[in-house]
């Protein structure tokens, strides 16, 4: 573990290094670490990259070194894309060279359960015991800037960086995770996949991203606390989530989840009660899966600090009494509350609607004069400014998918610091509708609009922001 991190220069160097080194590279490999060595080419550190390899003179164009001992250059940063029996006298090297970061991609360790692969990460820590040099995984990708471009990552960096920063010991979730932030629009400034985390672990990381002034949202996928106690875990969470919020996906919460993540990382089985109350004592957010952290991420980063709720009274507005009565369950199941509107709010939207066929108390059914724009656009605005109402949420229907009804609606909100969100729950099962929803979404993404695909992901999402609001609230109150 970095000991020292209290101006976390060392672990800068990890996400922004000068010099790296790619020990076995190959012309001849278009598969796992290998596709990545083209992207090297265009980025910049197409000067300062150095193929390792004793076959090869050249590689892509660049001078092949038999050993980073051979680099006349000082090297920041190395991977190590080996067969597990070469990685100890390869690591041996860089501890030589004085290479600050390590990172191992080879699986073949503790995740086999073999004592064979254990053995052979003890002998790595040992390797590199009182030296400069830090391990990060084996059975990992390593880190990613996504405002520098730095990543080994199946999925290449596009979009605009922001402030999410996550960590993983899943390789694939973390390609994943950048390929749904990409086109949900999830802005990222740092990531890690750290596999086994024999050296470098969660709380380096935890550490590192609550101190870091980039850093607006933490997110991370874990397996186990790795190389880090549960208690050093529960003491930088703490610490973390008074100023950041956390959210973590604990994988392997099922017996049989967890044995699927022991032949994965090596995690060893843990009680899902205990991270569980963890979570609830640091005011961490902790999600169960895919779906939720993505969902989960997105509201985090939009809302958060800004539009955070001043409680849990949520305002629905709908056309639709079966729609309605839907929405009302989903949220209300999720710890949210659907109170009644202010009489002053009722009277206001009634004079707006038809007598008939519509609900004027919240949720707000709005019947058919709900595909009317104007009268959609007026009934917002009253529920946005009831003082009964924390948070708003406008379920559409296909009829409403265009760009100039979202830049209506949203007009209705920018004088209000309420949280609001569009739930589309019909996109997923019309290939026309997302196609035209794709003019939509450029503006929500440019004005920075919360949406969702799924209600119960909305209601997830909206409840875990309440939760931590309210965690907040109780450290202010104990001061």
């Amino acid at each position: 573990m970095v000991k020292d991190q209290k101006n976390f220069e060392e672990l800068n160097s990890l996400f922004y290094p000068k010099h790296i080194a790619f020990i076995g590279a190959s012309e001849n490999s278009r598969l796992g670490s290998m596709m990545y060595l083209p992207a090297f080419k265009d980025s910049i550190w197409s000067e300062t990259f150095y193929p390792i390899n004793p076959k090869y003179e050249e590689i892509l164009g660049w001078k092949c070194y038999p050993s980073v001992l051979d680099v006349p250059y000082p090297i920041d940063t190395a991977y190590i894309s080996l067969k597990t029996n070469f990685i100890s006298d390869t690591l041996k090297e860089c501890v030589l060279k004085g290479i600050k970061w390590v990172i191992i991609f080879a699986s073949g360790f503790s995740e086999t359960g073999d004592s064979e692969g254990k053995k052979l990460e003890e002998e790595l820590i040992e390797i590199i015991e009182g030296s400069t040099t830090r391990i990060i995984g084996p059975n990992c990708l390593g880190p990613i800037n996504a405002e520098n471009g730095m990543a080994f990552s199946f999925t290449s960096q596009r979009g605009k960086y922001g402030g999410v920063s996550f960590m993983s010991q899943s390789g694939g979730h973390l390609t994943q995770l950048i390929n749904v932030g990409y086109k949900r629009d999830i802005r990222f400034r740092y990531g890690i996949s750290f596999g086994n985390q024999i050296d470098l672990n969660c709380v380096d990381f935890f550490r590192y991203y609550h101190q870091n002034l980039k850093t607006d949202v933490i997110a991370a996928y874990l397996e186990s606390t790795g190389s880090a106690s549960g208690h050093d875990l529960f003491l930088e969470l703490k610490r973390a989530s008074q100023f950041k919020p956390v959210i973590l996906w604990k994988g392997g919460y099922t017996n049989y989840g967890s044995r699927a993540a022991f032949s994965h990382t090596g995690a060893i089985a843990s009680n899902q009660t205990l991270w569980q109350s963890m979570a609830k004592q640091t005011g961490t957010i902790l999600v169960k899966d895919n779906e939720e952290f993505w969902s989960t991420i997105k509201t985090f980063e939009l809302l958060y600090p800004k539009y955070l709720p001043k409680g849990r009274n949520v305002g629905i507005i709908t056309p639709g009494g079966g729609s309605s009565v839907n929405l009302t369950d989903i949220f209300a199941s999720q710890n949210l509350n659907i109170p009644e509107l202010t009489p002053d709010s009722q009277s206001q939207i009634a004079k707006v609607l038809p007598y008939v066929n519509v609900n004027i108390k919240n949720p707000v059914d709005l019947g058919a004069s709900g595909f009317i724009l104007n009268t959609f656009t007026d009934c917002i605005d009253i529920v946005v400014n009831d003082p009964n109402i924390d948070i708003v949420i406008i379920p559409l229907w296909p009829d409403h998918i265009y760009r100039h009804v979202f830049n209506r609606m949203i007009k209705c909100f920018e004088s209000i610091s309420k949280p609001f969100a569009f739930c589309l729950p019909t996109i997923a099962d019309d290939s026309i509708l997302t196609k035209r929803f794709e003019s939509g979404k450029k503006l929500l993404h440019k004005k920075r609009i919360l949406y969702f695909l799924s209600l119960r992901d909305a209601a997830k999402s909206i409840s875990y922001l309440c939760d931590y609001m309210e965690f907040l609230r109780s450290l202010k109150n104990n001061q």
